[in-house]
């Protein structure tokens, strides 16, 4: 299993604690501190079911630990990437809870910046929605949708 951790102490204790409680046996953890915010994490366990896995990943999702990718056997069980969009427009004034609530339909909008330089002017506000790789192209309809309906100018970034 893959995760993305926020670099704060603590952080890979949480992200230990739900294989733990869910009668997993930590094999290896691998982590590697850079110059970025997030650390990147690897750990292998093993575990008796599909929904003891269930449940850690859900106990992952509540504590907003991103996971981006699950390997079973050697085989990609499940993988995620992250997508930054820039939305310019009046965003804030056309309900920014519904766009969210939207697309978090889809995928987690993770992390959002806004930027409102006064409240008759256009903001912008850049997010970041970590989507399971199976759903991007419904994420992408989505947001284009999205900005139409609520006359927005959509930056995306380009897919690696």
């Amino acid at each position: 299993m893959k995760l993305q951790l926020k670099d704060v102490p603590g952080s890979l204790l949480r992200a230990l604690e739900p294989v733990s409680i869910h009668g997993g046996n930590i094999i290896s953890v691998i982590h590697s501190r850079g110059e970025r915010e997030l650390v990147s994490v690897q750990m292998s366990f093993e575990i008796k079911d599909q929904a003891a896995l269930d449940l850690i990943k859900g106990d992952l999702k509540k504590q907003n630990i991103r996971v981006s990718e699950i390997l079973l056997e050697g085989k990609r069980y499940y993988s995620k990437k992250t997508l930054s969009f820039i939305l310019i427009g009046h965003v804030i004034d056309t309900d920014i809870r519904d766009t969210v609530d939207r697309l978090n339909e889809i995928g987690l909008v993770s992390d959002m910046d806004v930027v409102m330089p006064s409240p008759e002017k256009k903001s912008s506000v850049m997010m970041n929605v970590d989507v399971d790789d199976k759903r991007t192209e419904e994420l992408n309809r989505l947001i284009n949708e999205i900005c139409r309906e609520k006359n927005f100018l959509l930056i995306s970034s380009l897919e690696g």
